[in-house]
């Protein structure tokens, strides 16, 4: 007796080959990749926050992690927390230089010379700040801050040439004045009156002992 044999259906018609699910790694690895900008708009943000006063080198990196941040937010890709915090590190970094800037713009054509009447000040500070303490005598050099447009910037903060160097002598007694370039110098160890000892002069053309 002949049986009608019927092909088996399959039970499960929603199930995939078994070799199909190489395929699902794909997409993941891609995302993992999409990823690196966040993770490089967070580096740049920090970077840009903490490097505030290193040379204005967060006007470099503050930028790009903005610019890294938008495009993963923009395209929807992984790590968008990342990418806020990288933005707002940069956002906070750049308003912080753009406040300096602001509240110094007036007086920034003349940071050179205020740099150096600084360092010739450090440099003579056993002449200046005595004479300065007896009689309050400023040194020449000195003089123009009296007038504008360097006492109308100290006007807003209630300073004058006067109060910047009563800051700086008290400085000066306790040994704590520092040149520009970060070198700290202890005035309160040297002496204004002692000389420098004479050094004696060698005799180049004496054979060395044996």
């Amino acid at each position: 007796m002949e049986q009608n044999q019927t092909p088996q259906q399959n039970q499960y018609p929603d199930q995939q080959p078994v070799g199909s699910y190489q395929n699902l790694n794909i997409p993941q690895q891609q995302k993992e990749k999409k990823s690196g900008l966040a993770i490089a708009a967070l580096i740049l943000g920090i970077v840009s926050l903490v490097g505030i006063c290193c040379c204005g080198l967060n006007i470099i990196t503050g930028p790009l992690a903005i610019i890294f941040g938008i495009i993963v937010l923009a395209k929807k890709q992984n790590g968008t927390g990342l990418a806020i915090t990288g933005i707002v590190l940069a956002a906070i970094s750049l308003i912080m230089v753009l406040g300096v800037v602001f509240a110094f713009k007036d007086i920034l054509p003349y940071s050179e010379t205020i740099t150096q009447d600084y360092t010739r000040l450090i440099t003579e500070a056993d002449k200046v700040f005595p004479a300065y303490e007896e009689d309050g005598t400023l040194p020449d050099y000195l003089e123009k801050y009296k007038e504008p447009p360097y006492s109308d910037f100290m006007k807003k903060y209630d300073a004058d040439i006067y109060d910047v160097m009563d800051a700086l002598l008290a400085q000066y007694k306790n040994g704590q004045l520092t040149m520009p370039a970060g070198m700290s110098i202890d005035f309160s160890e040297l002496d204004s009156d002692s000389e420098i000892e004479d050094i004696p002069d060698l005799d180049l053309d004496a054979e060395p002992a044996i």
